[in-house]
């Protein structure tokens, strides 16, 4: 995925690009449910639900700009770096930030940003902070899960938290090669706290924020899901490119994939809300 192209737009810069630009130029792709959508939208805008993309994106014009849009940046976010992925096109991809919420002048916080993989001196601290992320995911799916057991979105976020363990142990796996006074994995994995998730909110945020959820519920924490995976994609993809051993580079890639896979699952998730 090459996400450094794609082009984030506030609402105030996505209002300034509509009056700016021939309709001509450009598509609107609101990649909300359907009743998302007809109960409120922007002007102009293709509805393109997440769960359909894959099949529908390559049908539009390639020399279009495509602008994405949900309900509050989550899936449209989302959906710019899966199209990204698809297609080579001439078309700049943006992505609408804060989504219809933001565009109807309603706020919601973003996460804020964790960089565990970076330009460090220590290498194994990094991947100790990643494997802590990758639990504090896998604590907050858990956490739906005792909640919500018998949501038809269920079977996804179990589906997750055990991709989180998986990476984890991964990561784990290069550890072993440079660090030998570590615990074997499931000692160390299940101490440790994870009380940060991957995009960077603290678990009791996170959980918080659950708590808070009522109308449209299945939706928001599959949002919520959504910009973790992201975050997550974002962090690997970034940190493999900060990397020279060839093997560590290969493995967080893989992992970086695995989570654009694993946008691809919540995308199936959101079809059984219809």
């Amino acid at each position: 995925m090459k996400t450094k192209n794609i082009i984030h737009l506030s609402t105030s810069r996505l209002k300034e690009y509509i009056e700016s630009h021939n309709e001509k130029e450009y598509a609107i792709i609101d990649v909300r449910q359907p009743e998302e959508y007809y109960e409120s939208h922007i002007p102009g805008a293709r509805l393109i639900p997440f769960t359909t993309l894959g099949t529908r994106i390559t049908k539009l014009p390639e020399d279009m700009d495509l602008i994405f849009t949900c309900r509050s940046g989550a899936r449209s976010k989302a959906a710019a770096a899966l199209a990204y992925d698809i297609l080579e096109r001439p078309g700049k991809i943006f992505n609408h930030e804060g989504g219809i919420l933001a565009w109807n002048d309603k706020t919601l916080h973003d996460f804020p940003k964790v960089q565990a993989l970076g330009p460090k001196n220590d290498f194994e601290e990094m991947l100790l902070a990643a494997i802590d992320l990758e639990k504090g995911a896998w604590n907050f799916y858990k956490s739906i899960l005792a909640k919500f057991p018998h949501e038809p979105f269920s079977h996804a976020i179990e589906y997750l938290s055990l991709a989180e363990s998986d990476h984890a142990e991964a990561l784990y796996r290069i550890l072993v090669t440079r660090k030998n006074d570590i615990p074997e994995f499931d000692t160390l994995f299940l101490g440790m706290k994870g009380d940060i998730l991957e995009g960077g909110i603290t678990l009791s945020d996170a959980l918080s924020r659950l708590d808070l959820i009522k109308e449209a519920q299945p939706l928001a924490i599959l949002d919520m899901a959504l910009d973790i995976e992201y975050a997550a994609f974002d962090l690997y993809r970034s940190g493999a490119d900060l990397v020279d051993e060839p093997d560590i580079k290969k493995t967080l890639y893989g992992i970086a994939n695995g989570e654009k896979n694993h946008m691809k699952k919540l995308s199936e998730a959101f079809s059984y809300l219809t």
